[in-house]
């Protein structure tokens, strides 16, 4: 930790941080209510139209960690600005798109600024936060995604109802040209180290090329014309990760310190990290289209099912993160998978049978899922993480990016998979074709969930 801020000068702080991580969450539940009317106007089925959601976290992912060195020798406020002039553009470039192939490009500029502000903000924590305020900070960080997320279906129904969608993204313009110079005010000057960046630019290749392969190979297997191309990907993947930890373990300036991973406790929080974005992020993705397609909800009333879970963590995320300041982290980890889980598992095996007040409930045990996993499971990682504490900060939005990626990826091959609609449109797509897919991708879910209340369970507190 370099510089602790007084009180003005931390409300300023994480009032920026607030504002950044804001926007990355309207940004990816705005989308995920518009994929059907993107899918719609483009005329793509739904796991096509699935990588709009999965560039924009697999870009992300890729380059997330690259920021995070840049921030660590170059400041954290110099990102954090940058980021947020390269997602400002990239939201008008997606606005603008007039093609599906121009809007996944977009999409990728887009992600580029994103991941230097989920580099950054996160950092802004453990730089200028004392420890017995840490996870108040990273409760801040999840509150920002949160409200984001709890506004995103919101605002984006509301304009899908009126507008078309390229205002989704277009809505972004006006909160960047507000943000960009409080950030310049709020991020203490002395944090703008102005070092060389040792940037290991071949890991960072090797680590990118791995996560997109992987990405893809996992979306595409459910494509009976695509099997042997994801195959050929999957295995590109692991070389291309081999490289990376070879490359890793020889260089003077690694971009991942691998001897992090070494301790199982680390390891098994971050595995907890990514598992809970691939659920969340999964079931996001596809809820929107149930919502549409097998229970006849509009676009607005869909956004209104997603603003309850956001809502839900952006209310008690707060409180839970200082409670967990005061008495560790270990059993609101464990609670947020058994949370989650009961909530997916609720909406796989009732899902012929689900009504609006039921799917509400769900969406409410999802909201308190999430609010115990966000400040105590990153500060968990952090206080896991030895001396790497801003590494361990950017790991953290790494295996939320990471997560989300696959885990859309996942959940998009296992629909297509159980519910036969490879290639299919969708406006194509019965109610009992869709049902056949979400059960079970439901269940499978809540599986996952579980296996993070266990994990969270097994691992011992650190020290605060």
């Amino acid at each position: 930790m370099n510089n602790v801020l007084d009180g003005k000068h931390t409300a300023m702080m994480l009032s920026v941080v607030f504002l950044a991580t804001f926007m990355d969450g309207v940004d990816g539940s705005i989308v995920n209510v518009a994929l059907p009317t993107i899918g719609d106007w483009f005329g793509v089925d739904t796991a096509t139209v699935s990588w709009v959601a999965i560039t924009y976290m697999m870009v992300l992912a890729g380059l997330i960690v690259a920021f995070a060195r840049i921030a660590a020798d170059t400041g954290v406020r110099k990102v954090l600005f940058y980021g947020l002039v390269v997602f400002t553009a990239g939201s008008l470039l997606c606005g603008l798109s007039v093609s599906f192939p121009m809007l996944i490009a977009s999409r990728a500029v887009q992600a580029v600024g994103a991941s230097m502000m989920a580099a950054a903000g996160p950092m802004c924590c453990t730089e200028h936060l004392p420890a017995d305020k840490l996870g108040f900070g990273m409760g801040v960080v999840t509150i920002g995604a949160s409200v984001g997320f709890a506004l995103g279906p919101a605002i984006g129904g509301a304009m899908l109802e009126v507008l078309d969608w390229p205002w989704i993204f277009l809505i972004n313009i006006p909160i960047g040209a507000v943000a960009a110079p409080l950030i310049l005010k709020a991020i203490p000057a002395d944090s703008e180290k102005g070092g060389k960046t040792h940037m290991d630019y071949q890991g960072t290749v090797l680590l990118f090329a791995a996560i997109a392969l992987g990405t893809f190979a996992i979306e595409t297997l459910s494509y009976a014309s695509m099997r042997v191309v994801a195959i050929v990907a999957a295995v590109l993947c692991l070389g291309f990760m081999a490289m990376f930890v070879h490359r890793e373990r020889n260089t003077d300036h690694p971009l991942i310190r691998l001897s992090m991973f070494r301790r199982l406790d680390f390891s098994a929080i971050f595995v907890c990290l990514m598992l809970m974005n691939m659920t969340f992020m999964g079931m996001l993705y596809l809820i929107p289209f149930f919502g549409e397609i097998c229970m006849g909800l509009g676009s607005l009333e869909v956004g209104a099912v997603l603003f309850i879970s956001a809502m839900v963590t952006a209310f008690v995320s707060l409180p839970i993160s200082k409670w967990s300041d005061r008495v560790g982290r270990k059993w609101f980890c464990v609670c947020a998978g058994l949370f989650s889980s009961a909530a997916f598992l609720v909406q796989g095996l009732l899902s012929v049978d689900l009504t609006v007040p039921i799917i509400c409930v769900t969406m409410v045990v999802m909201g308190f899922g999430w609010a115990f996993a966000g400040g105590p499971m990153a500060s968990r990682l952090v206080e896991h993480a030895g001396e790497e504490k801003d590494m361990a900060a950017s790991l953290m939005n790494e295996a939320y990016y990471v997560g989300g990626a696959i885990g859309t990826a996942l959940v998009a091959m296992l629909f297509t998979a159980f519910s036969g609609s490879d290639g299919i449109d969708i406006r194509e797509v019965s109610v009992a074709m869709f049902d056949a897919g979400f059960a079970p991708t439901a269940v499978i879910v809540a599986a996952m969930a579980f296996l993070v209340a266990v994990m969270s369970f097994v691992v011992k507190d650190g020290k605060n």
